[in-house]
């Protein structure tokens, strides 16, 4: 009993001691606890209040009605639906890639055009500026022609010509051209005959080879020509030749302004138009130099050579060479079948 009764003893102050210790340190507690600030009381009555908000929540849930089946399989359908589109978003998404790429692609082709539009649009006003430099250009003053009172030429005329091109008036010889033609043809017409053709109750008829004497008057010193280049030339199908003469349009004939000139050549060409008998001149004036012709018409009047005109842009003289016949080089194409149209008769130069 005694040992029993001093066990019980001990817990009994045990336990007094424990508890002393405890309230010593619930003291110690509460007098170091600080004061609750204001602002963390209405922090923690918000906690309380959120707290006690979703507790009622979680409450009413617990009071609602759980789904049937048939809302399990509908929230399913939409599940499903919802994934489809998804994919279907997706490959959207992708085709919005490529939308982008290509708006980048044309973006760079719009302000690749763009810089090109700019240039173009500085070369404009480049050239607009230069236009405005430009003096406004004045109308040409009025050249009168009188259409002539034309006769034939003479059967027995001399011609001369005068190509009247880029305001220079360019004197042709034409017929001291023939004259020495003829000459250097009489002289060797032997070595270039064809063939005799008998005729009966007329003359003999002579062909001549024209390539032949073509060639040889290729280098043939035509005398005085006025710097003009002379040379034979024939149609392939044609039984004739031509003297082809070309003027030199930059540096020979006559300038407009030398003209009235003792020196100039259009002065030196009238003694030899007028001391040839039954002489006149043609004048083919192409229609950039009517001026220069009115001027070269006038002096040719005051020392009354017969002349003629007419309007001819071609740089180069054409002259037949009359009574000489040919071979032809090649047949001519045949004619189409039927009837050939008729044609106007051929305009013969004249004098005015």
């Amino acid at each position: 009993m005694d040992a029993l009764t001093n066990v019980v003893a001990v817990l009994i102050l045990v336990l007094v001691l424990v508890q002393a210790d405890v309230s010593q340190k619930v003291q110690k507690f509460l007098d170091d606890l600080q004061p609750a600030t204001p602002e963390e009381v209405a922090a923690n009555k918000k906690l309380v209040d959120e707290l006690e908000r979703k507790q009622r929540v979680a409450e009413a849930r617990l009071r609602e009605k759980p789904a049937t089946p048939e809302d399990i399989e509908e929230e399913k359908r939409q599940i499903a639906l919802l994934e489809k589109s998804t994919e279907e978003n997706k490959a959207l998404l992708a085709d919005l890639d490529q939308v982008r790429e290509l708006e980048k692609k044309v973006r760079a082709e719009r302000e690749a055009e763009n810089t090109k539009t700019v240039t173009i649009q500085k070369e404009i006003a480049r050239l607009e500026a230069l236009l405005d430099t430009i003096p406004s250009p004045v109308a040409d003053t009025t050249t009168v022609v009188n259409i002539p009172n034309s006769r034939p030429i003479p059967t027995n005329a001399s011609t001369f010509h005068s190509i009247v091109i880029r305001n220079r008036v360019h004197f042709i010889d034409t017929h001291g051209l023939l004259t020495t033609f003829r000459r250097e043809f009489e002289r060797r017409k032997g070595d270039w005959l064809h063939q005799r053709v008998k005729v009966k109750g007329k003359a003999d008829r002579f062909i001549y080879d024209g390539a032949k004497i073509a060639a040889h008057f290729n280098n043939f010193d035509w005398g005085n020509t006025r710097g003009q280049k002379i040379e034979i030339a024939q149609n392939p199908t044609a039984f004739h030749l031509s003297l082809v003469v070309r003027p030199d349009l930059e540096k020979g004939g006559t300038a407009l302004e030398d003209l009235a000139k003792p020196e100039g050549e259009f002065a030196k060409a009238v003694p030899v138009i007028r001391q040839t008998r039954n002489s006149v001149l043609l004048y083919r004036v192409h229609p950039d130099s009517f001026p220069t012709y009115l001027a070269a018409r006038e002096l040719s009047e005051k020392v009354n050579i017969s002349a003629g005109w007419d309007i001819n842009g071609s740089a180069e003289l054409r002259i037949a060479v009359p009574d000489l016949s040919v071979r032809r080089l090649q047949e001519p194409p045949p004619r189409p079948p039927g009837a050939r149209p008729p044609r106007p008769p051929a305009l013969k130069p004249k004098l005015d």
